[in-house]
């Protein structure tokens, strides 16, 4: 009996060090990355696809895609295409001929489309405009043309369009410039036959709650969150008294109206930023500097590979891919982002 006893306590013994071992044996649970690591890592290493629009080498100047799932393409052959699948297919829509054309801006319903150009002159006469209808069934048809005159003053506005945006609230937001960068404008319009663009531009408006400085200001690229909230801009303004350019950007919770530009140089990393591309949510913007990159939300440097040329728009299609223009040809990313 005391024989057997002693042979089940070491039976025992056994098993609870049998089990010690394997319970030491096991590997760590895995650390699962934070969101803002899973977002670093792609940025860092993202790559992306040509895509074939049309036969030949092109440079694509503009992209825009709107929350329904159209979006609008704009090459350096004055070409325009649509799309009306979040970018699977591609139509040729509109051709502007004897004319440079720098800009686009497509209707949230895709039913029309606006086209900004350059001063004729140059800088003599104003940027000339057109607005096209674009219904998805059937041709594009002109509605109306003209050269960009400003509000007030009847002036025309001898700079160039830089980058424009057709938003929720009916109007047309615009930037101009001119190839000195001291000199520029901020406005917007009702395209429903106007050319007056009401003057929105920062260095005009009080600027938290101080007087205007009114100097010259070359606006640049910008995006209106959601299409119809926080407005921001890049501006690049001539200091008078230091005789130097400076790039500032704004933030305007009311799209430049009144006093409701605030400053954010302080946090703007990016330096000149010549073009912006925002989601459907308004959440994700990806950001084209003067510099050839781009930069996720105006903070994370991206890294595109398998990209060639001089980066020129971006912009983010309904499925969070991003696409990106340059002087070589069109380009996708292989995954969304994260």
């Amino acid at each position: 009996m005391k024989k057997l006893v002693q042979l089940l306590l070491i039976c025992l013994f056994a098993g609870f060090a049998a089990c010690g071992d394997k319970s030491e044996a096991q590997p760590e649970p895995e650390k699962k990355q934070s969101s803002e690591e899973i977002l670093k890592q792609w940025l860092g290493d993202v790559s992306f696809k040509a895509v074939s629009i049309s036969t030949g080498r092109w440079a694509y100047k503009d992209i825009v895609f709107n929350q329904n799932g159209s979006a609008a393409l704009l090459d350096n052959d004055n070409r325009i295409f649509t799309s009306y699948d979040n970018g699977k297919t591609w139509q040729e829509r509109i051709k502007v001929a004897n004319n440079t054309v720098n800009c686009i801006a497509f209707k949230p319903e895709g039913d029309k489309l606006f086209i900004g150009g350059k001063s004729l002159g140059p800088y003599v006469f104003g940027a000339k405009f057109w607005v096209y209808n674009t219904p998805q069934n059937g041709s594009a048809s002109l509605d109306y043309t003209g050269e960009a005159i400003t509000s007030g003053t009847a002036d025309v506005i001898n700079h160039d369009f830089i980058r424009a945006s057709w938003n929720g609230d009916g109007s047309v937001y615009a930037s101009f410039g001119r190839d000195s960068y001291k000199d520029g404008f901020f406005g917007n319009i009702t395209p429903d036959g106007r050319k007056i663009f009401v003057r929105r531009t920062p260095s005009f408006s009080r600027i938290n709650d101080r007087d205007p400085a009114r100097q010259p200001s070359h606006c640049a690229g910008f995006y209106i969150m959601n299409n119809s909230e926080k407005l921001t801009l890049c501006a690049y303004e001539y200091s008078t008294s230091g005789l130097t350019n400076i790039v500032v950007g704004y933030q305007s919770d009311s799209k430049g109206a009144g006093n409701s530009w605030f400053n954010i140089s302080l946090n703007w990393k990016a330096g000149l930023v010549k073009h912006m591309g925002q989601d459907k949510s308004g959440v994700h913007s990806i950001w084209v500097t003067a510099t050839n990159q781009v930069y996720y939300n105006g903070q994370e440097l991206m890294t595109p590979k398998n990209i060639s040329g001089q980066i020129l728009c971006a912009a983010i299609d309904n499925d969070n891919f991003i696409w990106i223009g340059t002087d070589q040809g069109l380009y996708k990313s292989e995954k969304a982002i994260p």
